[in-house]
C-alpha cells in the first residue's frame, strides 16, 4: 500500500517540477503612464536628481542611449539619483519584447498621449534632469553620453 501512495504521488510530483521549470512567457503589455502621474513621481523624489527619459523601442539613437543610462542609473544610490523612462512607442506588443530583452534597472512606462503633448516632446531621445529642489534644469533633445549625462549628475548632487 506505501509503494502504491507513492507510485501515484510520483506523476503530481514531477508535474509539479516540469511547471515550475517552464518560464513563464514574457509580458505583453506595459503599464501606461499619464503626466500627472510622472509628475507626482518626480515631486516625490524630491531630494534627488531625477532623470526621465522619453524614448521609443524603434528610434535607433534611443537604442543607443539605453545602455548609458542603465549605467548612470548603476553608478549612483537610488537615495541620490531616480531614473523614469517613458516610451513614445504605439505599438505595445513592440514595446514589450523589447523591454523583454532589454536588461533596464529603471522602470519604463508607456506614456499616453496627452503626456507627449504635456511635456512638449517632439522629438526622441528626450532627456529631461530635475535638481534635488524639484526644479527642471535640463531639457535634452537628442542622444545624451553617459559620460557627460554622469558628470552633469555629479554637478547636481554636489560635486564628486
Amino acid at each position: 500500500m506505501k509503494r502504491l501512495k507513492s507510485l501515484v504521488l510520483l506523476p503530481l510530483v514531477l508535474i509539479a517540477l516540469c511547471g515550475a521549470a517552464v518560464a513563464a512567457p514574457p509580458a505583453t503589455t506595459v503599464e501606461e503612464m499619464g503626466s500627472g502621474e510622472l509628475l507626482r513621481r518626480v515631486t516625490a523624489a524630491k531630494g534627488k536628481v531625477v532623470i526621465v527619459n522619453f524614448f521609443a523601442s524603434w528610434c535607433p539613437p534611443c537604442l543607443e542611449e539605453i545602455p548609458g543610462l542603465i549605467s548612470v542609473r548603476a553608478r549612483y544610490p537610488e537615495d541620490k539619483v531616480a531614473l523614469y523612462g517613458v516610451s513614445l512607442d504605439d505599438n505595445p506588443r513592440q514595446l514589450a519584447d523589447f523591454m523583454s530583452r532589454t536588461p533596464f534597472n529603471y522602470p519604463v512606462w508607456k506614456g499616453k498621449e496627452e503626456l507627449q503633448r504635456f511635456f512638449n516632446v517632439s522629438s526622441i531621445p528626450q532627456l529631461l534632469v530635475y535638481d534635488r529642489q524639484g526644479k527642471l534644469v535640463a531639457n535634452h533633445v537628442g542622444l545624451v553620453e553617459a559620460d557627460e549625462l554622469g558628470k552633469f549628475v555629479d554637478t547636481l548632487l554636489g560635486g564628486k
